[in-house]
């Protein structure tokens, strides 16, 4: 009876080490349906989302605000129309330059907007996020 009480507490002990022992599995990639639900943002939402982010990063009036909202709407219109023109061309080089032009006229609109001091800040968020971004993709190769 003993042996058989020892074997038990023997066996208990040795599953309970076991399954401490297991990591949580890190999912990978995200789900379709995070992936879809992102995706289904109107460019109005999404203009919003970004004017909030900003407002409340650079503390901004409420004109730069709404300014910052227009100009982003149409952006994020403008880049709606260009996923749609460019969706069987693939990368080409003139999406690429297309780009690049949009990209610099926004924010050639957004510095008229946004004082000197907020514009640096900014400029200072924006160079994180893209260390940020190149510190990921280097942690993921």
């Amino acid at each position: 009876m003993n042996k058989l009480l020892v074997i038990l507490a023997a066996f208990s002990l040795s599953a309970g080490v076991a399954s401490a022992q297991t990591a949580p599995t890190k999912v990978k990639y995200k789900s379709k349906t995070d992936q879809a639900a992102k995706a289904q943002k109107t460019p109005e939402q999404k203009a919003d989302h970004k004017a909030k982010q900003l407002a409340q990063k650079l503390n901004l009036t409420a004109e730069q605000t709404e300014k910052v909202r227009q100009l982003h709407l149409s952006r994020y219109q403008q880049l709606q129309a260009n996923r749609v023109k460019y969706a069987t061309a693939g990368k080409s080089a003139a999406r690429k330059q297309e780009m690049k032009t949009d990209k610099a006229a926004y924010e050639a609109q957004l510095k008229q907007i946004l004082s000197a001091e907020q514009y640096t800040k900014y400029a200072q968020l924006r160079a994180e996020k893209v260390e940020k971004h190149k510190a990921q993709r280097k942690a993921k190769s």
